[in-house]
């Protein structure tokens, strides 16, 4: 037998251990079609592990246990009796249970490990599942309510018993279009992101981990192949051992691969989660769904456009209809934004993805919301052609007032246009020269991002990014639009200078000299305000990170202040999100810095209250059900270090 062989038969033998009794062979027959030899040799592995004794991975200490059937229905385990058996998978059995001591009685589901995993190793990632679930407290993520041991030595924990469906089945229950879609999405990411920012990468993120209720709420389950990140582990013996229990179509290439995994592989895995629910596919066209052939459509191909796919595969117009829409419809809405968003999500190299579900939820949230996504070119046309669509009827009232304006001017100062008209061309031809220079500058950055090796080209088109728009600075003086321009330019050089972790400090400060300025010319314009509002709020985040906490400080209270001015206006709900974030922004550094710790802490308390007040008026706001969960984490830690 060749090592390619051999790799093959461990291949199927690891994954046949997985798949439950009933269905492994199925599983063998689809996998081994055609290669007898290796359908011999898995079912010979497969029956010396079932008759094996196991005598050397059975921990010394631990008893053996009984078989599976000792917990049928009506046994008690703690306070808990069996009401039926739910679930079979790699770490253990779950049972559903219900607590009949005199304290309450609720119904449960109890995880317990299996008797044939009960290693070393295997007891080890169980502590770790409970461990991680006793640390998670989100609305949107299972609880973990008990834990215990039983007579024998055998660990169990109890969670939240969640009656519902997969998200990809409920969402073409409900035949929810794709906003719907997309908005329960948006959820499953604040749960995603809640995990990541309490150092948990969940690696096994998939419909079947994501259930809906019947009052649509999603609970997020299953983090049985966690993984908590720590950067001083030694990732490798575990990496290796969850290659078997992952599920190769959700997993990241950094799984598949046996590479280091951090929270970009979730964020792959929503991808793949993101475009089934859009689609009815999966992104990659594989011959079957070993993690061989799953790995090598990764590794050699790209994702498929969503908006290609729903033409093409399968049954274009059921998978429309489940969607609210006609396949062209449906293909339509997934063009651009949604087509681009997806693709950034499921790129193969880690550091060129969303690097967090809250990114990936953030874009999202701009498309819905008409607004340009970071995910596609940020060209001034692409803006433009946004705000056109949001500002419609404006846009066709300023140009019917400047064609008035224009044909009234003709007729009363024709030579004095005349003599201006090669001067204003000339203006627009130098316009038109610095837009241009600036986006090839930052297109350029973009393209060679990716490439290896490329620090050292990256450097040096920041530093000509940086040059070019010094030079033009003076001539923004007197031209208020190209001020705004230009300060937009220095804030996204600011962001690339960030990632890079190369600075940006400066540039946020030259993008906001010039809002300020501007600012006092146009005091009424509430989105120079808004603008100046975000400035604030990169700025001072940059300078925390930096460790000049006393001006992070001092900024942001300059943004809570222009956000609150903002927010007073009636009807501006955004704005009271905004000012919302930023006191909480503000409560949260002011504490951790040290000042004021007591009028931080009632500063997040205000932050948490608003976000209440806010998801009261509208619950299906997952921006705010995100911002209020990440408030209360917040109130958490603020108290526990207040004396």
């Amino acid at each position: 037998m060749t090592p390619e062989e051999w790799s093959r038969v461990k291949e199927v033998f690891y994954v046949a251990c997985e798949v439950e009794p009933s269905r492994r062979e199925d599983y063998l027959a689809r996998e081994c079609a055609g290669h007898p030899e290796l359908l011999a040799e898995v079912r010979s592995l497969l029956s010396s592990h079932e008759n094996a004794t196991g005598f050397i991975d059975r921990p010394v200490m631990l008893p053996e246990t009984a078989p599976d059937s000792v917990f049928p229905a009506g046994m008690d385990i703690g306070p808990y009796r069996i009401v039926q058996t739910i679930g079979e998978g790699g770490m253990g059995v779950v049972y559903q249970a219900v607590r009949v001591d005199d304290i309450y009685r609720k119904l449960v589901a109890l995880k317990i490990v299996a008797r044939g995993l009960r290693t070393r190793d295997a007891l080890r990632k169980f502590e770790t599942e409970r461990h991680i679930l006793a640390h998670l407290d989100h609305p949107n993520i299972a609880k973990l309510l008990d834990g215990g041991t039983t007579a024998d030595g055998q660990p169990w924990f109890v969670m939240d018993f969640i009656a519902g469906t997969p998200i990809d089945e409920y969402c073409d229950q409900q035949r929810l279009g794709i906003p719907g879609r997309l908005k329960l999405f948006l959820t499953v990411c604040s749960a995603v992101q809640y995990a990541h920012q309490n150092f948990v990468v969940h690696r096994d993120i998939k419909p079947r981990n994501i259930m809906v209720t019947s009052e649509g709420a999603i609970r997020l389950l299953d983090f049985g192949i966690a993984k908590l990140l720590d950067p001083d582990a030694d990732i490798t013996p575990d990496t290796v051992s969850i290659v078997r229990m992952m599920t190769p179509e959700y997993a990241s290439p950094e799984q598949l691969f046996n590479q280091p995994v951090t929270t970009a592989s979730d964020t792959w895995s929503l991808g793949v989660l993101l475009f089934l629910l859009l689609t009815g596919h999966m992104p990659f066209a594989y011959k079957s769904r070993s993690a061989r052939d799953i790995a090598e459509a990764v590794a050699n191909s790209e994702p498929r456009r969503p908006s290609i796919v729903v033409l093409r595969e399968g049954n274009p117009a059921e998978i429309a209809a489940a969607r609210g829409a006609n396949p062209e419809k449906l293909a339509k809405a997934l063009a651009g934004d949604l087509d681009n968003i997806l693709i950034m999500a499921l790129r193969r190299e880690p550091d060129r993805r969303y690097q967090s579900a809250e990114a990936l939820a953030n874009d999202i949230q701009r498309h819905l919301d008409g607004l340009p996504v970071l995910a596609r070119e940020d060209s001034l046309r692409y803006r433009g052609g946004k705000f056109v669509r949001r500002h419609k009827a404006a846009v066709i009232a300023a140009g019917a007032a400047a064609l008035a304006l224009v044909a009234g001017s003709a007729a009363t100062a024709w030579e004095a246009h005349i003599a201006n008209r090669e001067r204003a061309r000339a203006e627009r031809r130098l316009d038109d020269v610095r837009r241009v220079a600036n986006s090839l500058l930052f297109d350029l950055q973009d393209a060679v991002k990716g490439l290896p090796e490329s620090s050292s080209a990256r450097a040096a088109v920041v530093s000509k990014a940086a040059e070019f728009l010094d030079s033009v600075a003076s001539d923004a003086n007197d031209n208020p639009a190209l001020a705004r321009e230009l300060a937009a330019s220095y804030e996204r050089l600011g962001d690339i200078q960030a990632q890079n972790e190369s600075g940006g400090i400066a540039s946020y400060r030259k993008a906001l000299a010039l809002r300020e300025k501007a600012a006092k010319d146009q005091p009424a314009d509430a989105d120079l305000s808004r603008e100046i509002v975000a400035n604030y709020g990169k700025l001072s985040d940059l300078l925390w990170s930096d460790g000049s906490r006393a001006e992070a400080l001092e900024v942001s209270r300059k943004a809570l202040d222009l956000s609150s001015s903002l927010a007073a206006k009636p009807g501006a709900r955004q704005d009271r999100v905004r000012l919302a974030a930023h006191r909480l922004d503000y409560g949260y550094k002011l504490a951790s810095s040290g000042v004021d710790p007591a009028s931080g802490l009632e500063e997040c308390r205000k932050s948490l209250a608003s976000f209440s007040d806010l998801a009261a008026e509208d619950p299906e706001d997952a921006t705010v059900a995100r911002f209020r969960a990440i408030a209360e984490r917040r109130l958490g830690e603020v108290s526990a270090n207040i004396p």
